[in-house]
């Protein structure tokens, strides 16, 4: 009759073989530490950038420039200032050229233009509604204007989505 082996020592018995790419394992652990890095400074107002540049090394960038991406999009409203402001000062630690900080502040002024755009479609949906409603209350369907209005707001979101990628090559183009 044969040994009956524990599940510990059939384990380490197929796994005794495979051998460690320590190179990959350190890019893929400086990639985390980069991203969490560039997390942290986002999310912490009280870190400072001082403390995001001591913190920095050059093997650090690939993971920066992924939390970079990743926190770029369209906002939602003004409150997205102060982070722009700590995502733009990420991206002139990593970009060694200069030349991402104007796509910043570009994209910043973009920012702005969408917002204002978003809030002047809304000013115009409810001051037509608002005459609507005024000359022939029967005739106004709440239903088929609110749609109207998503469609509209989806369609403007795209356009500026696709605007905002261009900005997001750019980058890309420049960061590596």
């Amino acid at each position: 009759m044969g040994r009956i082996r524990s599940a510990w020592e059939i384990a380490l018995e197929k796994t005794q073989d495979i051998e460690i790419d320590e190179e990959k394992y350190r890019q893929e652990t400086l990639l985390k530490e980069g991203m969490s890095l560039a997390g942290k400074y986002l999310n912490n107002p009280e870190m400072s950038y001082e403390q995001l540049e001591k913190d920095y090394s050059e093997g650090k960038k690939t993971g920066v420039v992924r939390t970079i991406f990743s926190n770029l999009g369209l906002p939602q409203d003004n409150s997205y200032k102060m982070r722009f402001e700590r995502l733009c000062e990420v991206v002139n630690l990593v970009d060694v050229t200069g030349r991402a900080g104007q796509v910043m502040q570009q994209t910043g002024q973009f920012f702005e233009q969408y917002l204002q755009a978003r809030e002047d479609f809304a000013n115009r949906m409810q001051e037509e509604l608002r005459m609507q409603m005024e000359q022939n209350p029967e005739t106004v369907n709440s239903a088929q204007y609110a749609k109207l209005i998503e469609q509209n707001l989806k369609k403007m979101e795209s356009q500026y989505s696709e605007a905002l990628e261009n900005s997001k090559t750019m980058l890309r183009e420049i960061l590596g």
